[in-house]
């Protein structure tokens, strides 16, 4: 005889679009506990109907709405509960880092709530934790993916970003130098990213300790051929209204105004475009920073992002017609990064230099230079500068940072900056009496200490979150994560690409086993058993990467607390095959917890298989081990480490006789159906299962441990693909049926026998 496992079919997603191959599994959990494990679960729930098995060419199908469990959306992320966390850097008349301030010292005030109680003081030294950090975390296993790096990060994650959107293509080399010269002054062991901001946000470098990575992405990075700088209108020599006004032409005023209004309109949609993109790359690093604990450092190369567009009375008919202000954007992005604990320290790229006005390299000037739009464009010029600096310190003094500017040696500055702020309070405490409006709420921290300075983050805006979560609709944020610039890490997850089932595999097929730690999920008691509420997303990006199909399954389910205990250890695992189309090289794969809206991502290349053979899954406790996984004497949260689990949906029993029969648990229903009796298949499942631990001794079933002295007791648990759960206890006087997976009266008899099996009866 022998056992076999069935998957899911060949799926489609959305659009029509072929998933193929696109097969999902579920784990089967065969345990027996011993003595002093956990009472087996209570009297068996209400079964809800699961939906059939998928026929081939239908993508998984998901619950109903009506079928999901009442208690699947409450959330445990409360808004009573929210913890707002604040960095504060204090430090002296001369910049030096104050220490030794106490819980006393440091009174936190909420705008609209007054003094807060603080949950959490502690003083953060991370030089001096750097040095007393023992060996660095181990290397992920080969083909692993995750979106949180496994660098040693004893030192605070610092992205370095060279934004050419908003630098002029020959200041970009300056900054280049600046940059080198900064990673070469970074203290050892300092975990750091390169990211270029162009029209898109592209990471040029992950987090690295090296140096020679670095060095190479940050000269990658300065040569970017971009730059998204456009001069005011009245400052460009390329206009035709400045055309038509330099040489004298007879073009009515009336003519060259209307002219003007429409070029002030085109800078500013150019300019409107340039702000959108670098507040969404802002708010990209904030989700890519989120997951990561701790004070998060940005070092923002930039020359000029303006908080508005101030009014003209010298060019076209309407002195406001292109004016605009861009705070609300830019304070957007800069909450979203305080939110994220990442402090901001924006470096003027123009550093210290005179007005261009001055400089006969320009062609507009060498025709301004003395007449009467000289002083106008050197107005607009110095206007200009105080207020993209404008914009930098906001940003900064909103996310606890400091700017760079004017000044020669950026490097040294941006150096300086970081040592002063390598040593902070932490403090955290609950909002009290605090309203949940949305609005934001100011911060402020107050010391009786005389001459200290603190620094710190503004506020927060008080959201809702788990009521905001409830109003979005799951596949819209499944599919704006695939958009994001950037994979987000509220979810902390991996991904290893494993060798498929040869089998069943076609060509280009990868297994994919995700692992998700259950502490950044909502898993919420009920009766017994714990319910769990998320989906995943595939994102199959284009070759240029310009869009991309979705395709979403829904991993809901409602498990017990011994599978919970289980995932506390070892993390929610879940398996899939895929096939990515030829031309595809990329891959992101999203989970979202749908009662607290957060998400992480994961991006992974198309086809890992090109870059070498795929390693067999041999990690134990991973869920793609054998059908023919042995029972284990140990309590079920430990069992998934002592032994391999099993992925199976049905389980396979036939004889030389070509006959066979199948134990199902693929569609709605736990079933045993086929041609080959029972009196055949139960001893078979009994010997494969149960019979590698135990054996009958005197009418009892007892260990093959000679030193084990503990009666077993013995439970069989099944997850079907749409996530219901069967449990078979077999302790009692009949064996026991709990869970909301019904069995059918077809099982029944098959179970019977196995009890009698495990009660040393003969049948």
């Amino acid at each position: 005889m022998c056992l076999a496992g069935n998957g899911w079919p060949e799926a489609k997603g959305m659009n029509g679009c072929s998933m193929r191959a696109a097969r999902f599994f579920l784990v089967l959990a065969l345990f027996c506990t011993s003595a002093p494990a956990q009472a087996p679960p209570g009297p068996q729930q209400n079964p809800t109907s699961s939906p059939p098995a998928p026929s081939a060419g239908t993508p998984p199908q998901t619950s109903p709405a009506a079928t999901q469990p009442a208690f699947a959306s409450t959330a445990p992320i409360k808004t009573s509960t929210r913890l707002i966390t604040i960095d504060v850097i204090a430090t002296d008349s001369h910049g030096n880092t104050i220490c030794g301030l106490t819980r006393d010292d440091l009174q936190v005030f909420d705008q609209r709530s007054g003094q807060q109680k603080l949950v959490r003081f502690e003083f953060i030294d991370t030089l001096a934790n750097a040095k007393a950090a023992g060996a660095a975390p181990p290397r992920l296993p080969p083909y692993m993916f995750s979106n949180v790096q496994s660098v040693p990060m004893t030192l605070p994650p610092t992205v370095i970003l060279m934004d050419a959107l908003n630098t002029d293509i020959v200041k970009q080399m300056q900054v280049r130098r600046d940059m080198i010269l900064f990673v070469k002054t970074l203290p050892p062991d300092t975990p750091v990213a390169v990211f270029l901001l162009g029209h898109t946000l592209h990471i040029v470098q992950n987090f690295t300790t090296d140096p020679s990575l670095l060095l190479a992405a940050v000269n990658q990075s300065g040569r970017s051929g971009v730059s998204g700088i456009v001069p005011m209108p009245q400052d460009d020599a390329d206009n035709v209204s400045n055309s038509m006004q330099n040489f004298g032409t007879n073009t009515p005023e009336s003519v060259i105004a209307s002219i003007e209004d429409f070029e002030k309109e085109e800078y500013e949609m150019l300019l409107d475009e340039r702000v959108k993109e670098t507040a969404d790359a802002m708010q990209a690093i904030a989700k890519f920073l989120g997951g990561y604990t701790g004070r998060k450092n940005l070092i923002w190369f930039s020359e000029s992002f303006p908080i508005w567009i101030e009014p003209t009375t010298d060019f076209g008919s309407d002195p406001f017609m292109g004016s605009t202000s861009y705070s609300g954007k830019v304070r957007e992005a800069a909450y979203a990064l305080t939110d994220a604990r990442v402090a901001v320290y924006p470096v003027d790229a123009r550093a210290l230099e005179g007005p261009s006005a001055f400089s006969a390299s320009n062609p507009f000037n060498r025709q301004t230079l003395g007449g009467p739009g000289f002083a106008g464009a050197l107005r607009r010029e110095d206007s200009l500068r105080i207020d993209s600096q404008a914009t930098m310190d906001e940003v900064a003094q909103d996310t606890g940072g400091i700017t760079c500017k004017n000044t020669n040696d950026l490097a040294g500055c941006v150096k300086g900056a970081l040592n002063q702020s390598s040593a902070y309070y932490e403090l955290a405490y609950y909002p009290e009496n605090a309203k949940w409006d949305g609005r934001f709420h100011k911060i402020t921290v107050k010391t009786p200490q005389k001459g200290v300075k603190l620094s710190y983050r503004r506020g927060y805006f008080a959201t809702d979150a788990a009521a905001l979560a409830q109003k979005a609709k799951p596949d819209d944020l499944l599919k704006q994560s695939c958009r994001d610039a950037l994979p987000g890490t509220a979810i902390a997850f991996t991904a290893q690409a494993v060798g498929p089932d040869k089998t069943t595999s076609q060509p280009d097929e990868t297994r994919y086993i995700l692992n998700i730690p259950v502490d950044s999920l909502s898993l919420n008691p009920f009766g017994g058993l714990r319910s769990l509420n998320i989906r995943l997303a595939i994102c199959e990006y284009t070759p240029k990467g310009d869009s991309f199909h979705l395709f979403t399954r829904d991993l809901s389910r409602t498990v017990t607390e011994p599978v919970y205990e289980s995932w506390k250890t070892h993390g929610m695992r879940d398996l899939f095959d895929y096939v990515a189309k030829p031309e595809n090289q990329r891959l992101r794969f999203a989970v979202l917890d749908v009662p607290s809206g957060e998400i992480g991502a994961i991006d992974v290349p198309a086809h890992p298989q090109r870059y070498g053979g795929l390693p067999a899954p041999t990690v134990p406790g991973d869920p793609s081990a054998r059908a023919s996984a042995p029972a284990s004497a140990v309590p079920p949260a430990a069992a998934a480490a002592a032994h391999p689990q099993t992925v199976m949906s049905s389980m396979t029993f036939k004889t030389t006789a070509d006959k066979s029969s199948v134990l199902d648990w693929r569609s709605g229903m736990l079933s045993y159906h086929g041609d080959l009796g029972i009196e055949l298949a139960a001893p078979a499942f009994f010997e494969k299962v149960v019979a590698v631990k135990y054996h009958c001794q005197a009418g009892t079933l007892v260990s093959n441990d000679a030193d084990s002295r503990t009666a077993p007791k013995v439970a069989f648990e099944f997850h079907s693909p749409a996530g219901a759960t069967a449990i078979v206890e077999m302790t009692g006087e009949a064996p026991g049926y709990s869970g909301n997976l019904p069995v059918d009266a077809s099982a029944t008899p098959f179970f019977d026998y196995v009890w009698k099996l495990c009660h040393c009866q003969q049948p």
